[in-house]
């Protein structure tokens, strides 16, 4: 450890590792401190279009190809770790207890397939530590099993101690989760944003995992171009549900294993500390005679972890001389798998920021504001998100009226991203994302946002009636699926969004999405068509 650097950046996650190489690539002197060493077990490891997308921007933006690997299953398996699940699908299963599933409680949707993303199920530990080398091939000086015990800023600089001596710099970068001793020692804990979502997990990696669809009868099955077992599937069940990831489902992937992860309302599900996390995982999925089916081969290879309370959030998330990464600002639930879209978007922000600040050598609080806003907009937006899927597993009619609801919304999200990389892609200019810079969070300024913000007030509120029994579960079905049915700017005819028996879409399909791409440059409302579609499709796609 030398006694001065331009950055200090704590934590060695994907979040500190590629903030550290990104800054030194510019040209600045850099350490990365990690408290444990490489590699090593953490879950996080579905991807969805956006996250990939973000991958791929970031390394684009920032001139940093590794980075940009990781957007395609292909290019890490090449150069990343032979062990990577495709993620082609996102399934659920809704089941009830002591039922064995019905198809009609299915739903799938399989996404397209661009050239500047294919989404992958990450083995973290084999992705994190190729981060970590990747950050030391730039030219970052990187430290393990070096534990941060203070951290003082002053006007002039940032001094931080660990057990291994101490280094003064410019600037520190926090990425050090939920132990952050910044956070501690200038009291972020306090006046902290209160979230609605209140849920526990219990996970593990597993060997013997064979696919849902294998033990389907035929009419139970999607029938669309991919299996469930080729992405992502979540059994969902009043007041929890299951992810289920397997890293085996390529045929280049090398591994054998998969990630099972139970997460439980806790209200619904409180935590039995009278026996262990193996025992009570087994307890609560054996009232679903197809979920505990599914998983009666599998033979855990890792210890069980069992958690408290996962969420969490700070008051703020920058000041003078520093700034927090997403997650060490806070956290909220894995369901729908938004934390590595929310940690590419800050990174992309962040980074930008601070190489600017970095020119102008002023390293003031009031430069950093714009991540504090990033990062509260993403995870209040992530707490609606979630809690409100929670009150809707309560009732298959109302579950399946909210995933349309999310389906639609993820989609369209999809495609605003999409629209700049099509323009990048068509014009060469990295300046093409400059405007995702200025929307609070990527999206803001989507043209359909409005009318979803107008959805998701008039769907939240059904909702709380719903939970709190004031309405039976049809109403409020009724209710989203209404509004679904008269939202103008989802075409219907390519997924009749509002009709309580649709289920899947399968945008692998080029017709499906060439009607898509059709409708949005002619029949769709003339503000979805000029701040949507206003793009040319590149060749390449």
């Amino acid at each position: 450890m030398n006694d001065t650097y331009d950055v200090v950046v704590g934590g060695s996650g994907m979040a500190g590792s590629t903030t550290a190489t990104i800054l030194a690539n510019d040209g600045l002197d850099v350490l990365l401190l990690e408290a444990g060493t490489h590699p090593r077990f953490t879950i996080g490891e579905a991807l969805l279009p956006q996250s990939s997308m973000w991958m791929w921007i970031v390394g684009e933006y920032f001139d940093i190809p590794e980075v940009g690997y990781l957007s395609d299953v292909n290019a890490v398996i090449d150069e990343v770790t032979h062990s990577c699940g495709i993620k082609h699908s996102v399934g659920f299963t809704y089941h009830e207890r002591n039922q064995p599933f019905s198809g009609e409680y299915g739903h799938q949707l399989i996404p397209p397939s661009l050239p500047f993303y294919s989404e992958g199920h990450f083995v973290r530990e084999h992705v994190d530590h190729y981060l970590v080398r990747t950050a030391i091939d730039y030219g970052v000086t990187y430290l393990d099993e070096t534990a941060i015990t203070d951290v003082e800023i002053t006007d002039d600089e940032v001094t931080v101690d660990t057990d291994r001596g101490t280094a003064t710099a410019d600037f520190f970068v926090d990425a050090t989760g939920s132990h952050s001793v910044l956070a501690e020692t200038l009291g972020y804990h306090e006046h902290a944003p209160e979230l609605e979502t209140d849920s526990r997990a219990i996970f593990t990696h597993v060997e013997g995992l064979e696919p849902f669809d294998d033990l389907l009868a035929d009419e139970d099955r999607p029938h669309q171009s991919n299996r469930l077992h080729d992405g992502t599937l979540h059994h969902v069940f009043d007041g929890g549900w299951l992810w289920i990831i397997p890293f085996d489902n390529f045929e280049r992937s090398e591994a054998t294993n998969a990630s099972v992860g139970l997460v439980l309302d806790r209200s619904t599900y409180p935590l039995d500390e009278s026996v262990s996390a193996e025992e009570e995982f087994y307890r609560i999925i054996s009232a679903f005679p197809d979920v505990e089916r599914h998983l009666e081969p599998v033979e855990a290879v890792r210890p069980w972890v069992r958690t408290g309370r996962l969420q969490r959030a700070l008051r703020r998330s920058s000041g003078e001389r520093h700034y927090m990464t997403n997650n060490t600002y806070g956290f909220v639930d894995p369901l729908y798998s938004n934390g590595l879209i929310d940690t590419f978007e800050s990174i992309f922000l962040s980074s930008s920021l601070l190489l600017e600040a970095f020119e102008d050598g002023d390293f003031s609080a009031e430069r950093f504001t714009r991540i504090d806003e990033l990062h509260r907009k993403q995870l209040l937006d992530a707490d609606f998100t979630i809690a409100s899927a929670y009150k809707a597993t309560g009732d298959f009619e109302v579950w399946n009226a909210w995933t349309q609801m999310w389906l639609a919304q993820i989609l369209f999200h999809d495609l605003y991203i999409q629209r700049h990389c099509f323009k990048y892609v068509a014009s060469g200019r990295p300046d093409e994302f400059d405007p995702l810079r200025e929307e609070t969070a990527p999206g803001d300024r989507a043209p359909f946002v409005p009318e979803k913000a107008a959805m998701y007030h008039t769907i939240g509120d059904a909702l709380d009636t719903y939970t709190a029994g004031e309405v039976p579960p049809e109403q409020a079905a009724r209710v989203i699926l209404d509004e679904l049915q008269c939202a103008e700017w989802l075409p219907k005819h390519v997924y009749p969004w509002g009709d309580e028996r649709a289920r899947h879409v399968d945008f692998s399909n080029p017709e499906l999405v060439g009607a898509l791409l059709e409708w949005g440059k002619t029949d769709s409302p003339t503000h979805i068509r000029e701040g949507l579609f206003d793009f040319d499709v590149p060749e390449m796609a």
